[in-house]
Order: structure tokens, then C-alpha cells, then sequence
């Protein structure tokens, strides 16, 4: 039921950027959500950038906010996470976060956070074995190597929220609280 979901771009440098922001862009128009440019901003891979990112994503209006974020790798997941538990909001009652790669980080954060899984010991065998081949001289492999990814469900996504949020009650009393 998301309808505005903001999306972080990995680093420029990074090959699979592109096709990330591919899958973004085509996980919208299968639902039939309009592509918001404005929900969509370059990162770094790094926390960091996750943490500023998702301070602007989440600074816009009540009415253009996302209600749902992904970012392309799981650092700058965190970093969204991070800047929701700050601002007060419930994760996922209130925004969902996914992230990409399933990094052991994924699993410790709170709450643990939904990723794409990519089969890296696989990768790596396969990349092994290409560069193998390569060292002993044999005929180069101009196949594509595809190996598949899965989506790891854990606790930082969930339906979107039908109501009105309550984050400015919850900021009221946070700051209710700091001034007593």
C-alpha cells in the first residue's frame, strides 16, 4: 500500500547502481506509483549518507514524507533507521525501510532490517572460477552469469499506515520531557 517511496542511490562508481535504481523504478511502475524525483537521492554507501539522506527525505512536508524508503545498500539503511528512531517515528508503523546486500549489520540493527540477499559466497565462487579460467589460458566465458537474489523479510517494513500519524504527539512529549 506505499505510495510514496523514497529511494537512496549507491555510490556513481558502483556497477549494480544502475541496476538497482532499475528495479526501483520498475517495482513503481508495476504498482502502478508515479516515479517522485524527489524521492530519490544519490548516496555514497555509507551510513553517513544514509543519516543526511534520509534527514531530507523525512524533513519534506507530512504530505510528500515517503512513507516507505529503500536504499540500495544496507549502511545507509542503518543510517535511515538511525534518523527515524531521532525523529520519533516507529519503524515500520510509520515508515518502512529495506535495504540491499543482507551484510551481517542487517541482522543487528533494530529492528532488524528486510534487505535483498545476494548469494555472495556464490558470486565469489563464480568470479573465482572466471578468473581461473582466465590465468590458465582458456577460451574467455562471454556468457552472462546470472545468480539469484532473495528478498529477506525482517522487521523494518510493513503495510502502509491508513491513519494519521501520531509523530507530532510523540514529538511533543519527547520535547516535553527534555525541557522538564
Amino acid at each position: 500500500g506505499h505510495r510514496r517511496i523514497g529511494f537512496i542511490l549507491g555510490h556513481p562508481d558502483h556497477i549494480a547502481v544502475a541496476d538497482r535504481y532499475r528495479g526501483y523504478t520498475d517495482g513503481l511502475r508495476a504498482c502502478g506509483v508515479t516515479l517522485d524525483k524527489k524521492l530519490v537521492l544519490q548516496g555514497d554507501n555509507s551510513y553517513l549518507c544514509g543519516v543526511r539522506s534520509a534527514r531530507k527525505l523525512l524533513q519534506l512536508p507530512e504530505a510528500k514524507r515517503p512513507s516507505a524508503i529503500f536504499a540500495a545498500n544496507d549502511e545507509m539503511a542503518a543510517g535511515v533507521l538511525a534518523v527515524a528512531h531521532e525523529m520519533g517515528l516507529a519503524v515500520p508503523e510509520e515508515l518502512s525501510v529495506a535495504g540491499f546486500d543482507d551484510m551481517p549489520l542487517a541482522s543487528k540493527v533494530w529492528p532488524a532490517l528486510t534487505t535483498i540477499r545476494q548469494p555472495i559466497p556464490a558470486m565469489a565462487a563464480r568470479a573465482a572460477e572466471l578468473l581461473l579460467m582466465q590465468l590458465r589460458g582458456e577460451a574467455d566465458d562471454k556468457s552472462e552469469h546470472v545468480l539469484e537474489s532473495s528478498l529477506t523479510f525482517r522487521q523494518s517494513t510493513g503495510p502502509a499506515q491508513n491513519r494519521p500519524r501520531v509523530v507530532t504527539e510523540r514529538r511533543v512529549k519527547s520535547a516535553a520531557t527534555a525541557t522538564s
